[in-house]
């Protein structure tokens, strides 16, 4: 048996291996204990063995034991011990960091932790390589001065290979002194001393396209001695830039001799030698010769290209096609191959939705996990003083006291709506312990029980922050840290939550990971440095979910080889992601890295471009799609997309556009059935829906009034639905939180209020002006003093109000002496039906012996006396429908330098308006009761500060000029 066979792409290389592995071990069968099976990765390993059943069964071997299938670090870690104790990458970024903070000389000002993780990187290159820094310094630098082309000496190269040898032999010495070592140096070793474990035993090495210097050594050792057979699938009639090239080089490396070229079997594969010919011959002139040698199209009817519009478009395709393959072969398998994580989240959801489960053989970014998610939200919680951004998100977290849920969340909702929104809070403990009280205090029926329990929850919050707030100063070990996260977990009832959930237990194992790993580095971090640390961490480990057994897959393009699919996708044929572009590397360019024996770009690429031809031709159907354009900006499409479209096309004057997709992509009918079977509500229409006797508010305040005045359909949200969109924290104090404050000063100094001074006793005259004055300042420090704890802003409105308080005083004095009776803060109400009341809370009722005059405060722009008298605008006039004998309403316009009072009907102008304005309202009440439409009017000034645009959609139904009777 010769030590090596090449299987073409067209062909299936699990038949050719198990063929072979059964052939070999005829003698023993179904014994094949014995045999080792080596795979790149095992994502193929179900289907090696299914296929060997397969074939034994043919032969008379119903069931076989063994063989085993392992990659070849899983075979060398099972089967070699190693020698020195294994670091993983988060010990050796602490050790390698620590010995740069006291190698400050040996680089300028840049990120200890950046470099580490850089020469990390290029150490674990060079040692795979075996390209390592002699102990002569002169050697290794005239090495890079040989590999950089210069002729004379360069300082700053010479300073780059100072400190790359000093670094290099300190970081060797320091793990030989420990007796450590790092992944590269251990596989070195155990591959060494691996020929002591094999016992004549073959190695089956299936799959591989590339080894790195140790591997080759290791490998053309045991091929000497016939301990290793190859299954490589591809050919190698082909170098540089080319499908066959990395198979050409790996069998050069290994010493074997490289086969005569010859004439492809299959057409598909002849296709693949022709797109990719090593000649001088002009694309087209390959495609017609091509053309002139085949008789047939082997590509039709099972290749196809779609561009979409768009990223959302590409996805829905995607998903349309897989739909309709699985209705041809419901059992696949189906293969997504991509690079773009973004869009494969998007065709899972979509999938998902149609009920179709997808296994993701990648997986994806831990941090991106909902488990890992609480733990930096936590964490921001802690070190911004819990912010209530990342607060509501911890307490929301399905890991948190998980046995007391219900009332949890219950809590959390009091503290969310009462506390946060009602009181504006955005961080702080204190200040949110500090308004519960107020809060309980200013509303009794609010609750002693709930009070306690707030207080219970935010104590425990507190207690479970406590670790960590010990360790935001000063630096600690990474221990300190990790065992601190650990106790503030437990005090949140998290971990056993989490180790109760997939992603959790991943979570969990790298903390202890990195626990370790801090166990044997005495380095000390800062809290920013250990949440840079732990984040990066986080980032680089992967969360693969569990399998559901489904007929479709999402793989990358190097996770799909060795497997053949009923059909494949590949989705996101971009540039960026097909073949995509080199990482960015902070030492040596790709012409040193290539002199150097390292791994280039350019190895990189034609191992990538090696894998889509043979997952071209690795399916029954294939369909490879792309998009356009991406948040308005155009979409480079993949140079081998494009090589391929136009090969064909002049190959076979034909396009490899799928011809039907597009088309059903338009089509309603496609896409998945919602389970309602209600029809949708026609978006292009203005909403108008009817009132609904149930639900009509039995007390009207005077805001309920307005609401339907302005827009029927916003009374119908708010007041029959109840809606109310969520409020915005803002640490600036706004100018309505302006308004409030000067409401509660003024009512301040003319009635009763609690915890502040006044009101003022007595008559007011000007000989009094002065005391009034101090009066007035006094309560206005106390109201803005809390506001100046809660915001930064209100200082700055807090010496607005101070040059406004003169004129206020001016006006409070004449006021009185018009009208010397005044009540403050007052609230009315009366009954107009058996089922209707208005009313509410008016800031000011005077009196004389004339009647009354209703007065509101306004920081912003009152309304017209034209709108009052005209109807539109019902806040003061709804008042008045409530207070018997008004004969006068005004506003009082508080602005930046001076207040303005302004009348805006008087005792003739409300003897007309107030019973026009009942019998309206009646009317009103009526109609809804009797199910009367509520339309939205779209009223340019109402609609610019309605909070209900998100449900009325007004922006789609006037592009559509659609009217309402």
């Amino acid at each position: 048996m010769t030590a090596y066979c090449l299987v073409p792409f067209t062909e299936d290389p699990l038949a050719v291996t198990a063929q072979q592995v059964l052939e070999h071990y005829r003698d023993k069968l179904p014994d094949l204990s014995h045999c080792q099976i080596l795979l790149p990765d095992t994502q193929c390993a179900p289907a090696l063995r299914a296929v060997l059943l397969q074939q034994a069964e043919v032969l008379g071997y119903p069931a076989l034991l063994g063989p085993h299938i392992d990659t070849l670090s899983g075979w060398l870690s099972r089967t070699v011990p190693l020698c020195k104790t294994l670091l993983d990458r988060p010990s050796r970024e602490l050790i390698l960091a620590e010995a740069l903070r006291h190698s400050k000389s040996l680089y300028a000002d840049i990120d200890p932790w950046l470099m580490a993780d850089e020469l990390l990187t290029l150490f674990d290159d060079m040692s795979r390589a075996e390209q390592t820094p002699d102990d002569d310094f002169e050697s290794f630098h005239s090495q890079l001065q040989q590999a950089y082309g210069l002729r004379k000496p360069n300082a700053t190269l010479q300073q780059e290979a100072w400190m790359l040898h000093t670094l290099w032999h300190a970081w060797r010495e320091q793990l030989e002194a420990d007796q450590l070592t790092d992944p590269a140096g251990a596989h070195r070793q155990q591959l060494d001393d691996s020929a002591a474990c094999l016992n004549e035993q073959i190695l089956w090495l299936v799959g591989f396209t590339a080894l790195n210097a140790t591997e080759t050594r290791w490998l053309r050792e045991r091929l000497q001695r016939g301990e290793a057979r190859l299954v490589l699938h591809g050919a190698t009639n082909g170098e540089n830039y080319h499908p066959h090239a990395p198979l050409n080089t790996l069998l050069t490396q290994l010493g074997l001799e490289i086969p005569a070229i010859s004439a492809p079997d299959h057409a598909g594969d002849a296709f693949i030698d022709a797109l990719f010919e090593d000649s001088d011959r002009h694309l087209k002139e390959r495609a017609e010769h091509f053309a002139k040698d085949t008789r047939t199209d082997p590509l039709a009817d099972c290749l196809h290209t779609f561009c979409a519009d768009n990223p959302e478009q590409e996805a829905q395709a995607v998903a349309l096609q897989v739909r309709r393959w699985l209705l041809d072969k419901p059992d696949g398998p189906i293969a997504i191959i991509t690079g773009d994580r973004r869009l494969a989240r998007r065709v899972r959801a979509v999938l998902e939705n149609s009920q179709i489960p997808l296994d993701d053989a990648g997986g994806w970014a831990l941090s991106t996990t909902s488990a890992a998610a609480l733990l930096e939200r936590w964490l921001e919680t802690v070190e911004e003083d819990f912010a209530c951004a990342p607060l509501l998100d911890v307490l929301k977290s399905p890991y948190l006291y998980p046995d007391e849920r219900e009332d949890h969340l219950t809590q959390v909702r009091r503290l969310e709506q009462d506390i946060i929104l009602h009181e504006n809070i955005a961080c702080g403990l204190d200040r949110y312990r500090y308004h519960l009280d107020r809060r309980s205090a200013r509303l009794p029926d609010w609750g002693e029980l709930s009070r306690q329990a707030l207080h219970n929850l935010l104590g425990r919050l507190e207690q479970a922050a406590n670790p960590l707030l010990a360790l935001q100063s000063e630096k600690h070990p990474v221990s300190d840290y990790l065992e601190a996260l650990g106790l503030s977990l437990a005090e949140l009832g998290a971990r056993e939550a989490l180790q109760q959930d997939d992603a959790g237990q991943q979570v969990l194992a790298l903390l202890d990971t990195l626990h370790a790993a801090g166990q044997r580095s005495s380095v000390a971090l800062s809290w920013r440095e250990f949440r840079d640390w732990l984040g990066r961490n986080l980032e680089r480990a992967n969360f693969h979910p569990p399998d559901h057994g489904s007929p479709v897959r999402l793989l990358t393009l190097e996770q799909s080889r060795l497997q053949r699919f009923a059909a494949v996708v590949f989705a996101g044929c971009s540039r960026d992601q097909l073949p995509g572009k080199p990482a960015t590397q902070a030492f040596f360019n790709q012409r040193v890295r290539g002199e150097l024996g390292l791994s280039t770009w350019s190895q990189t690429l034609a191992e990538r471009l090696h894998h889509f031809c043979r997952a071209l031709l690795g399916a029954d159907q294939v369909l490879l799609t792309r998009h356009r354009e991406q948040d308005g900006e155009p979409v480079a499409p993949s140079p081998w997309l494009e090589l391929l479209e136009v090969f064909y096309r002049n190959t076979f004057r034909k396009s490899l556009e799928e011809p039907g997709l597009g088309r059903l992509l338009r089509h309603p009918d496609v896409y998945p059935a919602t389970p309602d079977t209600l029809s949708l509500p026609e978006t292009s229409t203005r909403p108008a829906p009817p009132a609904s006797p149930a639900l009509l508010p039995a007390k009207w305040s005077a805001s309920t009034h307005q609401r339907i005045i302005d827009c029927p359909y916003r009374f119908y949200a708010a007041d029959t639905l109840r809606l109310k969109p969520p409020e915005e924290i803002t640490e600036a104090l706004s100018k309505a939180d302006y308004g409030s404050l000067v409401h509660r000063i003024i009512q301040a100094f003319n009635s009763n209020v609690d915890d502040l001074p006044g009101p003022w006793q007595g008559t007011l005259e000007k000989e009094q002006r002065e005391d009034a004055m101090e009066l007035l300042k006094l309560i206005s420090l106390n109201v803005f003093t809390d506001g100046m704890r809660e915001n930064f802003e209100a200082r700055s409105w807090y010496q607005q109000w101070s040059r406004v308080l003169p004129e206020y005083l001016n006006w409070e004095i004449s006021r009185r002496t018009e009208w010397p009776e005044h009540e403050a803060e007052v609230n009315v109400r009366e009954a107009l039906t058996g089922s209707l009341e208005i009313g509410g809370r008016i800031d000011r009722l005077d009196r004389n012996v004339a009647g009354v005059a209703l007065v509101d405060y306004k920081t912003g722009k009152p309304p017209t006396e034209q709108q009052v008298q005209e109807g539109e605008a019902v806040q003061l006039p709804s008042y008045a429908l409530a207070v018997d004998g008004v004969i006068q309403l005004g506003y009082l316009k508080i602005e930046k330098d001076t207040v303005k009072p302004a009348t805006c009907a008087d005792a003739e102008n409300l003897e007309n308006l107030l019973p026009v304005l009942r019998e309206r309202l009646l009317g009103l009440d009526s109609a809804l009761h009797q199910h009367a439409p509520l339309p939205a009017w779209g009223d340019n000034k109402v609609c610019q500060y309605c909070e209900f645009d998100g449900i009325c959609r007004r922006a789609m139904w006037q592009q559509q000029g659609t009217d309402c009777d």
